[in-house]
């Protein structure tokens, strides 16, 4: 019996080791601050939420999992307050996590970069700063556009590590409380399409510090929420962001509760503010960011063709781009269940558009090692960076992962072993080598 509770207890830590990966967001010194040479350090006070993070100088995000059995695909980026000075760790980080994981919602804790303090009481140390706003406002002007760059890059790489984390990547939102509010409107305001979050929940922030003012012109529902009473001011704040969101046509939802302060996060005082997760659980829920995907179609592995190339025969300039002809010269395959070799005669007919995006149009036949001869006619994408795109037509070797190459092949068959191909679907991945093309397939189920 004490083997079996082990045993348990050691897939439960595992999971959670897992679960609450950390992660850096910048391989060397975070680019703008690479001059900084003070050391991170944490304090612990119950009397403001558990633990406080300053002299950030490494920014990170810290992965809370879901249960895959809960997991519904959509991905927050949390960013606690702190007037960009100190980050309010577990009241408006990881017990925001732990209650998205409860709802299926993969959550990323994000500790970004602040202003240095110069004691060991970092708390008392922003206090005496509070009472002069401006000021404070013009020392943290410095260090606001890099925890911008922290959080548009924490977006970035959880969209390009999707895959991984089992999420949606067109459900990847943000929040944030007083400053990491403030920065998650700055994050929504200045980034590109592939670092602007899906929807937003700025919760009682800070309007004067954020960072440009455009609202994105594609959906993105917005969640705010703040107090009458905040010692600080910002109530209105929440109601010019809210109302620049109505004015723009955007979906936007408003919360002001008559009592709660400035950082009630998420500490119980037996309040209205008390319920303000679960309004916002409502607003998920109504947006469809709560509701399980189904299943993906499985995919089962049928074969790697490897498709050998003769010089390309340039057409020229075409009313739909650029038309390349590649002859198809022989090759073969191997799979599971299947063998053979790539007969020679066929070719890509190959377009390339205006944006440097290739058409693939490749006809060829294969004969398998007992003699039938199916016929492959392969449409897809090649997407590459000019760069990248260069390299590959100098026959370079260049790394998959730096450019898109998918495409759908029909086969035919005649009646016999292979002709459930003909009522199957396929999809490819493909590889560019200089001298031949590896087309890597699978069936749908």
């Amino acid at each position: 019996m004490k083997k079996i509770v082990t045993c348990i207890l050691g897939l439960i830590l595992g999971y959670t080791a897992h679960a609450q990966e950390v992660i850096r967001l910048y391989e060397g010194k975070a680019p703008g601050s690479e001059s900084w040479t003070w050391q991170e350090s944490v304090l612990t006070n119950a009397n403001w939420g558990g633990r406080t993070a300053y002299n950030i100088v490494d920014p990170t995000i810290t992965a809370y999992l879901p249960n895959p059995s809960k997991a519904n695909g959509t991905a927050i980026v949390v960013a606690p307050g702190g007037a960009f000075h100190t980050l309010s760790m577990d009241n408006e980080g990881v017990d925001v996590a732990k209650w998205l994981n409860e709802r299926g919602i993969a959550a990323f804790v994000l500790k970004y970069r602040v202003a240095r303090s110069f004691t060991e009481n970092p708390i008392t140390e922003l206090m005496g700063k509070m009472s002069n706003m401006k000021a404070l406002d013009q020392e943290n002007a410095a260090v606001i556009p890099l925890a911008t760059q922290d959080g548009r890059k924490a977006i970035q790489y959880i969209r390009q590590n999707a895959e991984k984390f089992h999420i949606n990547p067109s459900k990847v939102g943000m929040m944030g409380f007083s400053a990491g509010g403030t920065l998650t409107m700055s994050v929504v305001y200045t980034a590109n399409d592939a670092e602007r979050p899906n929807f937003v929940a700025p919760i009682y922030a800070y309007e004067k510090a954020i960072l440009g003012n455009k609202v994105p012109t594609q959906p993105t529902p917005i969640f705010v929420a703040a107090a009458s009473d905040d010692q600080l001011g910002f109530t209105l704040h929440s109601s010019s962001i809210y109302s620049k969101w109505t004015k723009a046509k955007q979906p936007a939802e408003l919360h002001i509760y008559e009592k709660g302060g400035h950082g009630f996060g998420m500490s119980k005082k037996n309040i209205p503010t008390d319920t303000w997760i679960e309004r916002f659980g409502d607003w998920l829920q109504l947006h469809g960011l709560t509701t399980p995907e189904p299943p993906a179609p499985g995919l089962a592995f049928f074969c790697e063709i490897k498709v050998l190339l003769s010089e390309a025969l340039t057409v020229g300039q075409t009313p739909h781009g650029l038309r390349r002809i590649i002859p198809i010269v022989g090759g073969t395959f191997e799979g599971p269940s299947i063998k053979g070799q790539v007969l020679s005669g066929g070719a890509d007919w190959q377009i390339v558009r205006s944006d440097g995006v290739a058409e693939l149009d490749a006809n060829y036949q294969i004969k398998t090692d007992d003699g039938v001869i199916i016929y492959v006619k392969n449409n897809g994408l090649r997407v590459a960076s000019p760069e990248i795109a260069a390299k590959i037509a100098k026959g370079e070797n260049v790394d998959p992962s730096q450019y898109y190459f998918r495409t759908i092949p029909t086969l035919e068959a005649p009646k016999g072993r292979y002709e459930w191909v003909n009522n199957s679907l396929f999809l490819c991945k493909g590889i560019r080598k200089p001298d031949h093309v590896l087309i890597q397939i699978w069936a749908v189920k």
